[in-house]
Protein backbone atom coordinates (compact mmCIF):
# COMPACT_ATOMS: atom_id res chain seq x y z
CA UNK A 1 0.00 0.00 0.00
CA UNK A 2 2.82 2.06 -0.71
CA UNK A 3 2.32 6.07 -1.60
CA UNK A 4 2.69 7.51 -4.64
CA UNK A 5 5.18 10.20 -5.26
CA UNK A 6 4.56 12.93 -7.99
CA UNK A 7 6.13 16.21 -8.08
CA UNK A 8 4.48 19.63 -7.28
CA UNK A 9 3.83 20.33 -10.54
CA UNK A 10 2.28 16.72 -11.40
CA UNK A 11 -0.15 17.43 -8.23
CA UNK A 12 -1.10 20.75 -9.53
CA UNK A 13 -1.95 19.39 -13.28
CA UNK A 14 -3.88 16.03 -11.78
CA UNK A 15 -5.87 17.82 -9.97
CA UNK A 16 -7.48 19.99 -12.39
CA UNK A 17 -7.63 17.05 -14.65
CA UNK A 18 -9.73 15.51 -11.68
CA UNK A 19 -12.22 18.25 -11.90
CA UNK A 20 -13.43 18.13 -15.63
CA UNK A 21 -12.30 14.14 -15.95
CA UNK A 22 -10.74 14.52 -18.82
CA UNK A 23 -8.88 17.84 -20.00
CA UNK A 24 -6.99 18.40 -23.49
CA UNK A 25 -3.70 19.10 -22.70
CA UNK A 26 -4.38 23.30 -24.44
CA UNK A 27 -6.76 23.43 -21.84
CA UNK A 28 -4.62 22.49 -19.01
CA UNK A 29 -1.93 25.69 -20.66
CA UNK A 30 -4.93 27.65 -20.05
CA UNK A 31 -6.02 26.67 -16.90
CA UNK A 32 -3.13 25.95 -14.90
CA UNK A 33 -1.32 29.36 -16.62
CA UNK A 34 1.89 26.80 -17.13
CA UNK A 35 4.00 26.34 -20.11
CA UNK A 36 3.17 23.77 -22.68
CA UNK A 37 6.66 22.11 -22.01
CA UNK A 38 5.99 21.83 -18.57
CA UNK A 39 2.45 20.58 -18.83
CA UNK A 40 3.69 17.72 -21.47
CA UNK A 41 6.36 16.79 -18.46
CA UNK A 42 3.71 16.81 -15.99
CA UNK A 43 1.19 14.65 -18.06
CA UNK A 44 3.95 12.50 -18.72
CA UNK A 45 5.11 11.80 -15.34
CA UNK A 46 1.23 11.11 -14.39
CA UNK A 47 1.12 8.63 -17.31
CA UNK A 48 4.21 6.87 -16.17
CA UNK A 49 2.75 6.55 -12.59
CA UNK A 50 -0.88 4.93 -13.84
CA UNK A 51 -2.69 7.71 -13.03
CA UNK A 52 -3.99 9.06 -16.53
CA UNK A 53 -4.15 8.01 -19.70
CA UNK A 54 -4.12 10.01 -23.14
CA UNK A 55 -7.15 9.53 -25.53
CA UNK A 56 -7.82 10.14 -28.75
CA UNK A 57 -6.89 14.32 -30.18
CA UNK A 58 -9.92 16.58 -29.90
CA UNK A 59 -9.65 19.86 -32.16
CA UNK A 60 -9.22 22.94 -29.99
CA UNK A 61 -9.71 26.51 -32.28
CA UNK A 62 -6.31 26.48 -34.13
CA UNK A 63 -3.92 24.25 -34.73
CA UNK A 64 -2.81 20.81 -34.33
CA UNK A 65 -5.88 18.88 -32.24
CA UNK A 66 -4.84 18.32 -28.94
CA UNK A 67 -5.14 14.96 -26.92
CA UNK A 68 -7.11 14.35 -24.14
CA UNK A 69 -5.59 13.42 -20.98
CA UNK A 70 -8.00 11.47 -18.79
CA UNK A 71 -7.87 10.57 -15.18
CA UNK A 72 -7.58 6.33 -14.57
CA UNK A 73 -10.21 5.57 -12.32
CA UNK A 74 -8.52 2.23 -11.40
CA UNK A 75 -5.36 3.65 -10.07
CA UNK A 76 -5.89 4.58 -6.78
CA UNK A 77 -8.76 4.28 -4.22
CA UNK A 78 -9.26 5.84 -0.66
CA UNK A 79 -11.96 4.87 2.57
CA UNK A 80 -14.38 6.75 3.80
CA UNK A 81 -15.31 6.65 8.16
CA UNK A 82 -18.17 8.87 9.29
CA UNK A 83 -18.50 8.75 12.86
CA UNK A 84 -21.98 9.98 14.33
CA UNK A 85 -23.55 9.68 17.77
CA UNK A 86 -25.29 6.63 16.39
CA UNK A 87 -24.51 5.39 13.04
CA UNK A 88 -21.17 4.81 11.13
CA UNK A 89 -20.92 5.02 7.62
CA UNK A 90 -18.26 3.41 5.03
CA UNK A 91 -17.44 4.01 1.48
CA UNK A 92 -14.96 3.11 -1.40
CA UNK A 93 -13.92 6.17 -3.59
CA UNK A 94 -11.61 5.86 -6.57
CA UNK A 95 -9.40 8.40 -7.97
CA UNK A 96 -12.41 10.04 -10.60
CA UNK A 97 -14.55 11.01 -7.40
CA UNK A 98 -17.05 7.76 -8.05
CA UNK A 99 -18.42 6.02 -4.84
CA UNK A 100 -17.78 2.31 -6.14
CA UNK A 101 -19.27 0.41 -2.53
CA UNK A 102 -20.88 2.24 0.33
CA UNK A 103 -22.29 0.34 3.76
CA UNK A 104 -23.30 0.89 7.44
CA UNK A 105 -20.82 -0.53 10.00
CA UNK A 106 -22.73 0.90 13.09
CA UNK A 107 -21.64 -1.56 16.08
CA UNK A 108 -23.61 -0.85 19.72
CA UNK A 109 -20.96 1.60 21.94
CA UNK A 110 -19.15 2.36 18.71
CA UNK A 111 -15.78 0.86 20.03
CA UNK A 112 -13.10 2.86 17.70
CA UNK A 113 -10.86 -0.70 16.91
CA UNK A 114 -13.82 -2.17 15.64
CA UNK A 115 -14.98 0.11 13.28
CA UNK A 116 -11.74 0.59 12.04
CA UNK A 117 -11.43 -2.82 11.50
CA UNK A 118 -14.97 -3.35 10.00
CA UNK A 119 -14.17 -0.71 7.47
CA UNK A 120 -10.84 -2.07 6.26
CA UNK A 121 -12.17 -5.29 5.81
CA UNK A 122 -15.29 -3.84 3.65
CA UNK A 123 -12.62 -1.98 1.64
CA UNK A 124 -10.49 -4.62 1.04
CA UNK A 125 -13.80 -7.28 0.11
CA UNK A 126 -15.40 -4.24 -2.22
CA UNK A 127 -12.03 -4.55 -3.72
CA UNK A 128 -11.34 -8.29 -4.84
CA UNK A 129 -14.69 -8.24 -7.14
CA UNK A 130 -13.33 -5.49 -8.90
CA UNK A 131 -9.87 -7.60 -9.40
CA UNK A 132 -8.00 -4.30 -7.71
CA UNK A 133 -4.90 -5.32 -5.67
CA UNK A 134 -4.78 -3.91 -2.09
CA UNK A 135 -1.85 -1.96 -2.83
CA UNK A 136 -4.23 0.68 -5.20
CA UNK A 137 -6.07 1.22 -1.31
CA UNK A 138 -4.16 4.27 -0.24
CA UNK A 139 -5.59 5.82 2.77
CA UNK A 140 -8.75 6.11 5.28
CA UNK A 141 -10.15 9.72 5.66
CA UNK A 142 -12.27 9.75 9.28
CA UNK A 143 -14.65 12.15 9.91
CA UNK A 144 -16.14 12.35 13.61
CA UNK A 145 -18.85 14.15 15.28
CA UNK A 146 -17.13 16.95 17.19
CA UNK A 147 -14.78 19.84 17.50
CA UNK A 148 -10.66 20.19 17.69
CA UNK A 149 -8.91 20.22 20.77
CA UNK A 150 -5.23 19.58 18.83
CA UNK A 151 -4.27 17.96 15.75
CA UNK A 152 -6.09 14.95 15.16
CA UNK A 153 -7.80 14.75 18.33
CA UNK A 154 -11.57 15.63 18.59
CA UNK A 155 -13.92 15.96 21.49
CA UNK A 156 -17.29 14.30 20.73
CA UNK A 157 -20.52 14.07 22.49
CA UNK A 158 -20.67 11.23 25.44
CA UNK A 159 -21.87 8.69 22.81
CA UNK A 160 -18.10 8.54 21.39
CA UNK A 161 -16.17 8.59 24.59
CA UNK A 162 -13.96 6.15 22.91
CA UNK A 163 -12.81 8.45 20.12
CA UNK A 164 -12.60 11.41 22.84
CA UNK A 165 -9.57 13.15 23.59
CA UNK A 166 -7.25 10.31 21.65
CA UNK A 167 -4.85 11.13 18.84
CA UNK A 168 -6.38 9.70 16.04
CA UNK A 169 -4.63 10.31 13.53
CA UNK A 170 -1.51 8.26 14.75
CA UNK A 171 -3.93 5.68 16.49
CA UNK A 172 -5.94 4.95 13.42
CA UNK A 173 -2.04 4.90 11.03
CA UNK A 174 -0.90 2.59 13.73
CA UNK A 175 -3.52 0.42 13.44
CA UNK A 176 -4.33 0.32 9.86
CA UNK A 177 -1.13 0.69 8.45
CA UNK A 178 -2.38 3.23 5.95
CA UNK A 179 -2.42 6.79 6.14
CA UNK A 180 -5.09 8.65 7.69
CA UNK A 181 -7.04 12.01 7.69
CA UNK A 182 -9.20 13.33 10.09
CA UNK A 183 -11.85 15.63 9.85
CA UNK A 184 -14.73 16.99 12.19
CA UNK A 185 -18.22 15.47 10.02
CA UNK A 186 -19.72 18.88 9.40
CA UNK A 187 -16.52 19.93 7.12
CA UNK A 188 -16.24 15.95 5.77
CA UNK A 189 -20.17 16.62 4.29
CA UNK A 190 -19.23 19.91 3.23
CA UNK A 191 -16.54 18.63 1.09
CA UNK A 192 -18.74 15.41 -0.08
CA UNK A 193 -21.34 17.80 -0.84
CA UNK A 194 -19.18 19.92 -2.77
CA UNK A 195 -17.84 16.55 -4.87
CA UNK A 196 -21.46 14.92 -5.77
CA UNK A 197 -24.32 17.27 -4.80
CA UNK A 198 -25.54 20.47 -4.93
CA UNK A 199 -22.41 21.78 -3.66
CA UNK A 200 -20.62 21.40 -6.80
CA UNK A 201 -22.68 24.62 -8.33
CA UNK A 202 -21.03 26.65 -6.39
CA UNK A 203 -17.06 27.86 -5.85
CA UNK A 204 -17.87 29.04 -2.69
CA UNK A 205 -20.63 27.53 -0.22
CA UNK A 206 -21.77 27.42 3.60
CA UNK A 207 -22.82 23.71 4.43
CA UNK A 208 -25.11 23.60 7.25
CA UNK A 209 -25.06 20.30 9.34
CA UNK A 210 -28.02 19.64 11.41
CA UNK A 211 -27.41 16.10 13.23
CA UNK A 212 -28.20 15.95 16.67
CA UNK A 213 -25.65 18.59 17.27
CA UNK A 214 -25.18 21.52 15.01
CA UNK A 215 -22.29 22.63 13.21
CA UNK A 216 -20.78 23.84 9.07
CA UNK A 217 -18.50 23.25 7.04
CA UNK A 218 -17.20 26.30 4.92
CA UNK A 219 -16.15 25.91 0.88
CA UNK A 220 -13.78 28.54 -0.49
CA UNK A 221 -12.70 28.68 -4.15
CA UNK A 222 -13.29 24.99 -3.75
CA UNK A 223 -10.83 24.50 -1.04
CA UNK A 224 -11.96 23.03 2.73
CA UNK A 225 -11.54 26.43 5.04
CA UNK A 226 -10.70 24.81 8.24
CA UNK A 227 -9.08 27.21 10.24
CA UNK A 228 -6.12 28.11 12.45
CA UNK A 229 -7.43 24.62 14.96
CA UNK A 230 -9.61 22.77 11.98
CA UNK A 231 -13.07 24.42 13.90
CA UNK A 232 -14.05 26.71 11.33
CA UNK A 233 -17.73 26.18 11.14
CA UNK A 234 -18.31 25.22 14.67
CA UNK A 235 -21.41 27.94 14.51
CA UNK A 236 -23.61 26.40 17.12
CA UNK A 237 -21.56 28.36 19.79
CA UNK A 238 -23.65 31.38 18.22
CA UNK A 239 -27.00 30.58 19.01
CA UNK A 240 -26.52 31.16 23.14
CA UNK A 241 -23.91 34.10 22.52
CA UNK A 242 -27.45 35.54 21.01
CA UNK A 243 -29.75 34.28 23.59
CA UNK A 244 -31.41 32.08 20.73
CA UNK A 245 -32.39 28.33 20.93
CA UNK A 246 -30.07 26.13 19.28
CA UNK A 247 -32.03 23.83 16.44
CA UNK A 248 -31.01 19.78 16.56
CA UNK A 249 -32.61 16.91 15.57
CA UNK A 250 -32.53 16.41 19.74
CA UNK A 251 -34.48 19.34 20.43
CA UNK A 252 -37.34 18.24 17.10
CA UNK A 253 -36.99 14.60 18.55
CA UNK A 254 -38.26 16.33 22.55
CA UNK A 255 -40.93 18.42 20.85
CA UNK A 256 -42.08 15.78 18.91
CA UNK A 257 -42.25 13.50 22.14
CA UNK A 258 -44.14 16.54 23.77
CA UNK A 259 -46.68 16.37 21.22
CA UNK A 260 -47.34 12.69 21.74
CA UNK A 261 -44.90 11.32 18.71
CA UNK A 262 -42.74 8.62 20.59
CA UNK A 263 -39.37 7.87 18.83
CA UNK A 264 -36.94 5.33 19.64
CA UNK A 265 -34.05 7.98 18.65
CA UNK A 266 -33.06 10.24 15.74
CA UNK A 267 -32.07 7.16 13.37
CA UNK A 268 -35.60 6.05 14.22
CA UNK A 269 -37.53 9.62 14.14
CA UNK A 270 -35.45 9.78 10.56
CA UNK A 271 -36.42 7.07 9.06
CA UNK A 272 -40.02 7.33 10.03
CA UNK A 273 -40.51 11.29 9.55
CA UNK A 274 -43.59 12.37 8.69
CA UNK A 275 -43.92 16.07 7.89
CA UNK A 276 -47.37 16.02 8.98
CA UNK A 277 -46.64 14.85 12.70
CA UNK A 278 -48.01 16.93 15.29
CA UNK A 279 -45.42 18.86 16.86
CA UNK A 280 -43.71 19.78 13.12
CA UNK A 281 -45.16 23.39 13.42
CA UNK A 282 -44.41 24.24 16.71
CA UNK A 283 -40.58 23.43 16.40
CA UNK A 284 -40.26 25.46 13.43
CA UNK A 285 -41.92 28.20 15.24
CA UNK A 286 -39.69 28.02 17.92
CA UNK A 287 -36.41 27.37 15.64
CA UNK A 288 -36.79 29.54 12.20
CA UNK A 289 -35.68 32.43 13.94
CA UNK A 290 -32.43 30.82 14.82
CA UNK A 291 -31.97 30.05 11.45
CA UNK A 292 -32.80 33.03 9.76
CA UNK A 293 -30.41 34.56 12.65
CA UNK A 294 -27.28 31.83 11.96
CA UNK A 295 -27.99 32.83 7.45
CA UNK A 296 -27.90 36.14 7.51
CA UNK A 297 -24.59 36.30 10.16
CA UNK A 298 -23.16 33.70 7.96
CA UNK A 299 -23.73 35.57 5.08
CA UNK A 300 -22.19 39.10 6.20
CA UNK A 301 -19.18 37.21 7.37
CA UNK A 302 -18.56 34.75 4.62
CA UNK A 303 -19.98 36.52 1.44
CA UNK A 304 -20.22 33.04 -0.09
CA UNK A 305 -21.89 32.10 -3.41
CA UNK A 306 -24.75 29.62 -1.30
CA UNK A 307 -25.54 28.46 2.15
CA UNK A 308 -26.54 24.73 1.59
CA UNK A 309 -29.21 22.95 4.61
CA UNK A 310 -27.78 19.47 5.04
CA UNK A 311 -26.90 16.78 7.43
CA UNK A 312 -29.76 14.96 8.73
CA UNK A 313 -32.18 17.05 8.74
CA UNK A 314 -35.04 15.94 6.66
CA UNK A 315 -35.07 17.10 3.28
CA UNK A 316 -38.49 18.60 3.19
CA UNK A 317 -38.47 20.05 6.50
CA UNK A 318 -35.16 21.62 5.21
CA UNK A 319 -37.12 22.94 1.94
CA UNK A 320 -39.75 25.08 4.23
CA UNK A 321 -36.63 26.35 6.80
CA UNK A 322 -35.13 27.90 3.56
CA UNK A 323 -38.37 29.18 2.22
CA UNK A 324 -39.46 31.00 5.38
CA UNK A 325 -35.69 32.68 6.41
CA UNK A 326 -36.28 36.44 6.96
CA UNK A 327 -32.80 38.18 5.28
CA UNK A 328 -32.05 40.57 8.54
CA UNK A 329 -31.69 43.54 5.51
CA UNK A 330 -34.95 43.17 4.61
CA UNK A 331 -35.97 45.35 7.74
CA UNK A 332 -33.40 47.75 7.18
CA UNK A 333 -33.52 50.42 4.19
CA UNK A 334 -32.05 50.04 0.94
CA UNK A 335 -28.28 52.45 0.58
CA UNK A 336 -29.30 54.29 -2.97
CA UNK A 337 -31.84 51.94 -3.54
CA UNK A 338 -29.20 49.39 -4.00
CA UNK A 339 -28.82 46.24 -1.58
CA UNK A 340 -25.39 43.67 -1.15
CA UNK A 341 -25.89 40.78 -3.72
CA UNK A 342 -27.89 38.06 -2.00
CA UNK A 343 -26.39 34.78 -1.15
CA UNK A 344 -28.21 31.71 -2.46
CA UNK A 345 -29.90 29.52 -0.12
CA UNK A 346 -30.32 26.13 -0.96
CA UNK A 347 -30.98 22.21 0.71
CA UNK A 348 -28.49 19.55 0.23
CA UNK A 349 -28.52 16.88 -2.50
CA UNK A 350 -26.46 13.96 -0.42
CA UNK A 351 -27.77 12.09 2.43
CA UNK A 352 -25.28 12.41 5.42
CA UNK A 353 -24.50 8.58 5.62
CA UNK A 354 -22.91 9.61 2.06
CA UNK A 355 -21.93 13.08 2.18
CA UNK A 356 -19.90 12.67 5.35
CA UNK A 357 -17.96 9.30 4.52
CA UNK A 358 -17.59 10.84 0.90
CA UNK A 359 -15.60 14.16 1.80
CA UNK A 360 -13.37 11.63 4.13
CA UNK A 361 -12.32 9.51 1.49
CA UNK A 362 -11.68 12.70 -0.65
CA UNK A 363 -9.68 14.48 1.89
CA UNK A 364 -6.95 11.18 1.66
CA UNK A 365 -6.36 12.02 -2.63
CA UNK A 366 -6.29 16.11 -1.55
CA UNK A 367 -3.86 15.02 0.79
CA UNK A 368 -1.46 12.43 -1.38
CA UNK A 369 -2.08 13.49 -4.87
CA UNK A 370 -3.82 16.59 -5.11
CA UNK A 371 -3.05 20.12 -4.36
Amino acid sequence: MGAIVISARARTVLATIRRHGAASRAALIRESGLSGTAIFRATEELEAAGLVRTGDPVASGRGQPSHLIHIVPDAAFALGLSVMTDRADVVLLDLAGRVRAQREITVAGMPRAALLDAAVAFGTAALQPLGIPPGRLKGMGIAVAGYFVAPGTVNPGEELNDWALVDLHAAAARQLALPVAIENIASAAALGERLLGSGARYASSCYVNVAGGFGAGVIVDGVLLRGYHGNAGEVAGLFPLAGRVTPNLATLRHCLDDHGVATAGIADMIARFDPAWPGIETWLEQHQPSFSYLFGALRYTLDCEAIILGGRLPRVLAQRIVAAVDWPEAQLPARRERRAPMTKLDVAVLEPELAGPLGAAALVFHRTLFD
